[in-house]
Order: structure tokens, then sequence, then C-alpha cells
């Protein structure tokens, strides 16, 4: 008896459509893949197929909660098109389930970003804004993910706090671990507070009975507001089996992002301002600049070396 092949037989039955529609046409050509005997066989062909269905739609939703948390705002445009539902849940199959489930959210939204070539869109400002979306959330998944499994290893908590010291600006920075950062067309949090009118918890189970309208997307995309978002993983609740992170956000002007380039642990913030005031940058872009970036380091987005 193998209880291996048993268990790989039931999450294929559960998380592939295709191994389940072959079942229920002949439940013994559907298992014959597998190192199964006689009375192992037999056990399976009791299973009733509407009650698999149901059991396996169960356990998609559960997981697509869970995934939603991670990408709220990129399930929740993605609901507005054509199978956009569809294809979010199409992506929760044997490939998926079967990476590590630290690594879940990553695997995903690597895959729903292969995916995007497929969809039909409305306009290329709602593909761009999704494209955006979707790298910033992929970024915060990863980022998330990493910081989860220092904690699994080390059986410790990371630690990803620093204060600030007095000679700040004098110092060379550098990003802190557990950062990522992306612009976008409009503020992260203005956004999300239009298309996820739910917490995360109940987002998908909102947007499968509600999704989001094609009007309400293209109000959004009528307004013109570039942000950097800056955002930092940190430990919500500790645990040694799977830790709950959630995301410290800074959200800067457009214009700070091209300074992003400079932060490599060997420019300190008064040399990239001597460097902005030659180039003709006036007091009050030099006080915000370096506002933004003691912002950064307050936070622990970035450290001086």
């Amino acid at each position: 008896m193998s209880f291996a092949e048993q268990e790989r037989a039931l999450f294929d039955l559960l998380f592939d459509g295709r191994v389940r529609d072959r079942f229920s046409q002949d439940s013994n050509a559907a298992l014959a893949e597998y190192d199964l005997d006689e009375d192992e066989r037999q056990d399976f062909s009791v299973l009733r197929q509407d009650a698999l269905e149901v059991d396996a739609c169960i356990r998609v939703n559960l997981v697509m909660s869970q995934l939603c948390r991670s990408y709220p705002i990129s399930f929740s445009i993605l609901s507005s098109i054509n199978n956009g539902i569809e294809l979010l849940k199409s992506l929760v199959d044997v490939t998926t389930m079967r990476s590590p489930h630290v690594d879940r959210p990553v695997v995903y939204g690597k895959r729903l970003g292969n995916e995007l070539v497929q969809c039909a869109f409305n306009s290329n400002k709602e593909k761009q804004l999704l494209s955006a979306i979707l790298q910033l959330e992929l970024g915060m998944a990863w980022t998330a993910s990493s910081l989860k499994r220092v904690v699994i290893e080390r059986g410790e908590q990371a630690d990803t706090d620093s204060g600030l010291v007095d000679d700040w600006a004098d110092r060379p920075v550098t990003l802190a671990e557990f950062v990522t950062a992306g612009l976008l067309p409009l503020s992260y949090k203005k956004i999300k507070r239009r298309l996820c009118p739910v917490s995360d918890n109940e987002l998908w189970r909102s947007l499968t009975r509600t999704p989001t309208s094609s009007s309400t997307l293209k109000s959004l995309l009528s307004r013109d507001d570039p942000r950097l978002l800056v955002s930092r993983a940190k430990i919500e609740h500790m645990s040694f089996c799977e830790p709950t992170v959630s995301h410290q956000t800074t959200e800067l002007s457009e214009g700070f992002a091209p300074l992003f380039q400079h932060v490599n642990g060997k420019v300190s913030v008064n040399a990239l301002l001597a460097n902005l005031k030659q180039s003709g940058a006036d007091d009050s872009l030099l006080k915000s600049v370096k506002s933004g970036f003691e912002q950064l380091l307050t936070n622990g987005m970035l450290l001086t070396t």
C-alpha cells in the first residue's frame, strides 16, 4: 500500500480539472498512471463525482482567499474584465499547489503575469495600471516570502529595524532587506481604497459576487498622480511554523524614483543633494528630497553604512 501514491492521486483529482474529467468518464483509466493496488483503486472508484467537484471548488476558493491578500488590487482589476475571475482561479492547479507553501504567492504571481498577454483589456491605460500594480504586489509577495523563510530557517525573528543616527545625511545609504519599490500612476492607498471596498480577508468573496465595474476602473484612470511606493515587509505575528507578515509603506513623488539608482551604499544623501543643487534644483526641492530620505530611513526602508 502506497500512501504517497494515494495522496498524489487525490491531490490531482482536487487540483487538476482534466484528471477529474477523465475520472468521471472512466475511473480505472484515470487511475492507471498511479501505482495503486486493486483495493486502493476500488476506494477511489466509489467517490461521487458531484462531491468531488464541490470539494475541489471549496478548496480552490479557500486558496484564492489567501492569495487575494497578496494581490488585492490585481485581483480587483482582473475581476472587471471578461473571464477575469476564471483566469485567476485556473492558476490554482497542481503547479501552483505543489510549490512550497511559503513560496506559493510568488509562484502564483509570476504565472499570473505570464497570462496577462492573453487578456483583452478595455484600454491601454487599464493594462498599464494592472501591469504596474501586479509587479509591485509581486515584489511585496516576494519580500514577505523571503522574510518568512529567514525566520523559519533561523528559528528567530529577523531584525529589520534600525535607528536614525545624527549624521545620517553624511553617511552612504543603501536599501534595507525585505524592501521593494514601484512607480504607479496613482497612489496605491487611493487605488486600494477605491477598488477594494472590503477587508483583504473578505475581498475574494466580495469580488466573486460583485466584480469591479468597468465604469469604476475608468473613473479611477481618469486621474493622473504618479507616485513611488516603497514597501517593507515586517513580522506582524511571530511563529516559527509560519509567521504573519504585513507591509509598511511610504509614498513619495514620482521625481524621487530616479534617485533610487544612487541608493547603493556608496553615496550619501548630502552628496546627492549637492549634485541636485549643482544641476539647478531650488531649496524647496532639496528640502523635499531630504525629507523623503529621512522618512525612508526612519521607517527602516533605507540603512546608513
